[in-house]
């Protein structure tokens, strides 16, 4: 192990970043050796509690955690003289529920230099500041070598000192992500609702820019933050394989600061460049998202993956005794995937699985017992092919299917068939009638838009309200990994539309739900769903 002493000269050693951000994200000591610290005088940390990211965040924004608060370390904040800034000292702040203790250290003005090498090191290792003055006892106290705080040096000095593409001085650029498969209907109404939200949040920041003078102080010292937003729609064409290509060359022609909503059954390929050039998407419509569980992509749900589960962890409840289920599989991956999850699932757990293709069944070819019952991942199959599956099932059995095909059970084609259809559902039962619903409603109908696909056009709005909210904590650091934190954080709120019974994300989540229900058409009314039973999260 290297020696770990104080700086004894001026002479500062080259810093090697990549250890650097090895030692911030991981804990990892340019020697290899884990981090040694302590916290609150005594208390020695974990090795997984020791990195930096854990409190100032990928970004390096920091945060605020029971009650104390975590300043940015970022190289902007860092290597620069902290000055008494009114607008950012009043409003960058986590606005959460404090107590006292941290609104009086967060109200104390407390000017410093910028750091160099030599204060640096005496932070990390003894808690003084560049001012002399004592940090927190919350900071650790660190076990560092020379060599360790040259490499953190070096990799804080670029860590968000760049504002990310996608900004000007005037203007915020997004862009939502159509692929050519996706229903025109479903298009429609998504865009209807992010056009109307921009043309709103426009009107807005316009508002606010031609009135400088007239606002109050620490809103007028910010009026720089304020951007009109401009909106791209990228539309895809021909197979997923080519869409990155096609990504690439459109980003080129226009960066973008992040993707909003968004409407595409498979994901994958969209969420790999996102990850690939670091830009956030927030919430788009898809069916099959990325397999990440981290990365830029955040979604409502695993989509089918999570109804596939959902329904193993279902049968495992309702059917104590051995289990027999015929797996009736169409065409396209929104068919194959699911299918492929919920077969590997249900053997786990002891379920025995019988798969066909849907191709294969028709009235001459009938299903046929033993199989408690039978589900159905129809895919790309038209109503008029589930219906003939249908025809084609025993009259005995019950029949399991996605919530894509729950429009279905609204149809003339599926009444003879509705007391033996099953759906999942990760959606909350009675959107219509859920308090959070109505104050979208309101929102949309204010605007002139029409209400045609209230699911897919709350979720837009859902999406486009997280970041107006994200956005607004910003301020003027327009930088990404900043932006992914703030709708962690935001995600908490109130914004929830009232179309899933909670959503929430922690650091580092990028899945909102996780949940289903197994649900019924009611008997006394058939455009009415009611749940079978519990909410399952499998």
């Amino acid at each position: 192990m290297a020696a770990i002493s104080p700086s004894s000269a001026l002479a500062e050693p080259s810093g090697d970043p990549a250890l650097g951000e090895r030692l911030y994200f991981e804990g990892r000591r340019a020697d290899g050796s884990p981090l040694v610290a302590t916290t609150q005088g005594d208390v020695s940390l974990p090795e997984s509690r020791a990195a930096c990211v854990t409190c100032h965040r990928p970004s390096g924004f920091g945060t605020s955690e029971g009650g104390y608060f975590v300043p940015p370390i970022n190289g902007l904040a860092l290597f620069s003289e902290r000055q008494l800034d009114r607008g950012r000292f009043l409003l960058n702040r986590f606005e959460q529920a404090q107590p006292q203790r941290y609104r009086a250290r967060l109200n104390q003005p407390h000017m410093r230099p910028a750091y160099n090498f030599e204060t640096l090191g005496r932070a990390l290792r003894g808690g003084v500041d560049a001012s002399g003055q004592d940090l927190d006892p919350i900071m650790p106290r660190y076990q560092l070598s020379d060599a360790d705080v040259a490499n953190l040096k070096s990799f804080l000095r670029n860590l968000s000192a760049t504002i990310d593409p996608g900004i000007t001085d005037d203007e915020l650029h997004f862009a939502t992500i159509v692929s050519k498969d996706a229903s025109s209907r479903d298009r429609a109404a998504m865009l209807s609702v992010i056009e109307a939200y921009f043309d709103w949040a426009n009107k807005n920041s316009g508002g606010e820019r031609s009135r400088q003078g007239f606002s109050p102080y620490h809103q007028s010292e910010l009026i720089s933050a304020t951007r009109k937003w401009r909106l791209h729609v990228w539309e895809l064409e021909g197979a997923p394989e080519s869409w990155s290509q096609q990504l690439e060359l459109k980003y080129q022609a226009q960066p973008v600061f992040a993707f909003v909503s968004g409407l595409a059954p498979v994901w994958e390929q969209i969420a790999q460049f996102c990850d690939k050039k670091k830009i956030p998407a927030l919430f788009p419509n898809t069916e099959l998202p990325g397999r990440r569980k981290d990365g830029q992509t955040f979604y409502f749900t695993r989509g089918l993956e999570l109804e596939a589960k959902g329904l193993v962890a279902f049968f495992s409840r309702e059917h104590a005794g051995k289990t027999h289920i015929l797996q009736v599989v169409g065409e396209g991956p929104m068919a194959h995937e699911p299918a492929r999850i919920f077969d590997q699932e249900a053997r786990a757990v002891g379920i025995e699985v019988e798969t066909v293709a849907m191709a294969d069944v028709d009235n001459a070819n009938r299903l046929v017992l033993p199989q408690t019952a039978i589900v159905v991942w129809p895919g790309n199959a038209t109503d008029e092919k589930v219906a003939s599956l249908l025809s084609a099932s025993p009259k005995t059995s019950k029949i399991y299917l996605p919530s894509t095909i729950l429009e279905f059970s609204k149809s003339e084609s599926a009444r003879p068939f509705l007391e033996r259809l099953f759906f999942v559902d990760p959606y909350e039962v009675d959107t219509q009638s859920h308090p959070l619903s109505f104050r979208v409603r309101a929102w949309i109908d204010t605007r002139g838009v029409s209400i045609t696909h209230p699911t897919l056009q709350f979720q837009t709005y859902y999406a486009l309200s997280l970041l107006d909210a994200a956005i607004g904590r910003l301020k003027t650091d327009f930088f990404r990994d900043y932006l992914i934190e703030n709708v962690e954080h935001e995600a908490e709120g109130d914004l929830n539309p009232g179309v899933f019974p909670r959503l929430s994300l922690g650091p580092g989540q990028r899945v909102a739900s996780h949940g289903v229900y197994v649900v019924q058409m009611a008997r006394e009314k058939v455009d009415r769903i009611e749940p079978v039973g519990d909410w399952i999260i499998p």
